[in-house]
C-alpha cells in the first residue's frame, strides 16, 4: 500500500503525458512505428534462430522417443511377453541415454519401480523427476500403451531445458536492447525529419504573415529536403517577383496615365467654362477624344500582352519564313529612319523558318526596329540580321544601363531617359510575350556602342 501510495503521482504523470503527446506528436508515432518493426525484426531473427539450434534439438528429441517407441511395439507384437520382457529388461539395463519401463499390471520393470502419474500418452512429452544413479534429474518422457501393458520411454533434458531457458533469456535481454535502442535512435531520427519539416512550416508561417523575402535554409548535405527546399525558395521568389511586378504595375498605371487623365480633366475643365461664352470647337473634342483613345489603347495592349502570356493564340499557327517578315516590316519602318538620318540595313546570314503567327512576328521585328529608330538617335545605323536560330538587331544608339535589361520587360516600366517620350512601356513587354509564345527568348545586350537585341528560336 505505501509502495502503491508512492508511485500514483507518476503513474497519474505518465498517464496524463501518454493522453496528450502519444496522438500529437508526430515525432512520437514515428518513432514508435520504427521501434515497433525493429522489434517485429529481431522478434522474427530470434524465432528463426531458435527453430535451427534449440527447437532443433527438441524435435531430434522428440523424434528418438518415437523410434524407441515403435521399435518396443514392433518387439511385442512379434516376441512372446515373457521373451519380451527379458530383452526389455536388458535393454533398461544397457540403456545410459534414454530411461525405460513397462508395466503389466502388477510388476513394473527396467529403471523405474513404477510409471509416473504425469506421463502423458506418447506423443505429448512430460517432464517428471527421476532419480537416476545417484540424483535426481528430470526427463521428458511419455507412455505408449502395448498389447500387454504400458510402456514408458524418457530421457534426460536438463541441458536442453536450460539450453532453452538461457536462450529465452538472451532474447528477453535483446528484445529490450532493440526496445531501447529502437526508441533512442528512432527519436532522434524522427526529431532530425521533423526538425526540418518544422523549418519549411516556419517559412510558410512567415511567409503568409507577409515577409516574403523569407527562404527555407538549404543544407550542405544536398539530400531530398535540400531538394524540396530548392523549390520552394524559387517558387518563393516567383511569387515575390509576381508581388512586385504587381506593385510595379501599379505605381506604373498611376504615374504614366494620370498624366493624360490629368490632361484630359483640364480639358474639360476648359470647356465647361468656355461653354457659356461659346460653344465647344471640334479641336477641343478632336484632342479630348485622342486622349482618350491613347488611354483606352493602352488598356487594349494589356489585355492583348496578358492573352500573349497565357498562350492563347496557338491555333493559328504555320510556317513563317522569318527573312519575308523581316522584309515587310524594313519596308513599313524605312519613312521613319529617312526621316531621322538613319542607315537600316537588313542581313540575311541563314533562311529561318519556324512555325508561328506572322502577324504577331512581323509586329514583334516591327516595334523593335520602331524602338531602336526611337531611341538609337538620328544619323544612326541600324542592322537587322537573320541567322538560323532567329534574328538580331543591333543598333548604335545610347544602349540600356546593364542592370535596366531585366527591368524593361516589365509592363509599363520605362527608363527614366525616355519618360518624356510618347508611349507607356507596353512595346518590349508584348515583343518578349509574342517571342515566348513561339517558344523562344529574347535577350538584351551591350553592342558597344549601342543596344543588341538576340532572339534566339
Amino acid at each position: 500500500m505505501v509502495l502503491a501510495h508512492y508511485l500514483k503521482p507518476y503513474v497519474a504523470w505518465v498517464t496524463g503525458w501518454w493522453r496528450n503527446n502519444h496522438r500529437a506528436s508526430s515525432v512520437w508515432r514515428l518513432t514508435r512505428l520504427y521501434t515497433g518493426l525493429l522489434m517485429l525484426v529481431v522478434g522474427i531473427l530470434l524465432w528463426v534462430l531458435y527453430q535451427l539450434s534449440v527447437g532443433q534439438l527438441g524435435r531430434s528429441q522428440s523424434q528418438q522417443l518415437s523410434q524407441l517407441v515403435q521399435q518396443q511395439q514392433l518387439l511385442a507384437e512379434e516376441l512372446n511377453q515373457q521373451d519380451f520382457i527379458s530383452q526389455f529388461t536388458l535393454q533398461a539395463k544397457q540403456s545410459k541415454q534414454f530411461v525405460l519401463a513397462y508395466s503389466d499390471g502388477n510388476t513394473t520393470y527396467g529403471r523405474l519401480a513404477s510409471i509416473p502419474k504425469r506421463a502423458k500418452t506418447c506423443p505429448r512429452l512430460a517432464r517428471f523427476p527421476v532419480y537416476n544413479y545417484n540424483e535426481i534429474r528430470l526427463f521428458s518422457g511419455c507412455v505408449q500403451s502395448l498389447s500387454n501393458g504400458q510402456l514408458l520411454v524418457a530421457t534426460d533434458d536438463e541441458a536442453l531445458f536450460d539450453l532453452r531457458e538461457l536462450f529465452l533469456q538472451a532474447s528477453m535481454v535483446a528484445l529490450a536492447l532493440a526496445l531501447g535502442l529502437g526508441l533512442m535512435t528512432g527519436w532522434f531520427f524522427s526529431a532530425q525529419v521533423l526538425r526540418r519539416v518544422n523549418s519549411f512550416n516556419h517559412i510558410a508561417q512567415q511567409v503568409e504573415a507577409g515577409e516574403l523575402s523569407a527562404r527555407v535554409p538549404i543544407g550542405p548535405r544536398n539530400d531530398e529536403f535540400d531538394h524540396m527546399a530548392k523549390h520552394i525558395n524559387k517558387m518563393l521568389a516567383q511569387v515575390e517577383h509576381s508581388f512586385q511586378a504587381i506593385a510595379g504595375v501599379t505605381d506604373a498605371v498611376a504615374h504614366d496615365l494620370r498624366t493624360p487623365l490629368s490632361r484630359l480633366r483640364l480639358r474639360i475643365e476648359q470647356a465647361l467654362l468656355d461653354v457659356e461664352h461659346q460653344d465647344i470647337g471640334a479641336k477641343q473634342l478632336a484632342q479630348m477624344l485622342a486622349e482618350l483613345d491613347q488611354i483606352l489603347s493602352t488598356f487594349t495592349a494589356m489585355l492583348e500582352l496578358t492573352r500573349l502570356e497565357q498562350h492563347q493564340q496557338k491555333s493559328s499557327f504555320k510556317a513563317v519564313d522569318l527573312a519575308t517578315v523581316a522584309e515587310d516590316a524594313i519596308e513599313l519602318i524605312q519613312p521613319l529612319c529617312q526621316d531621322r538620318q538613319q542607315n537600316l540595313q537588313l542581313t540575311i546570314l541563314q533562311p529561318c523558318t519556324i512555325s508561328g503567327d506572322a502577324t504577331l512576328l512581323f509586329r514583334a521585328i516591327y516595334n523593335l526596329l520602331e524602338n531602336a529608330s526611337k531611341y538609337a538617335g538620328e544619323q544612326s545605323d541600324i542592322e537587322l540580321m537573320i541567322n538560323g536560330d532567329g534574328f538580331a538587331l543591333n543598333d548604335t544608339g545610347p544602349g540600356i544601363p546593364e542592370e535596366e535589361t531585366d527591368k524593361v520587360f516589365q509592363r509599363l516600366y520605362r527608363l527614366e531617359s525616355s519618360r518624356n517620350s510618347p508611349g507607356y512601356g507596353l512595346g518590349l513587354p508584348l515583343v518578349r510575350a509574342i517571342i515566348r509564345l513561339h517558344g523562344g527568348e529574347i535577350k538584351l545586350e551591350n553592342n558597344r556602342p549601342g543596344l543588341r537585341v538576340a532572339v534566339t528560336f
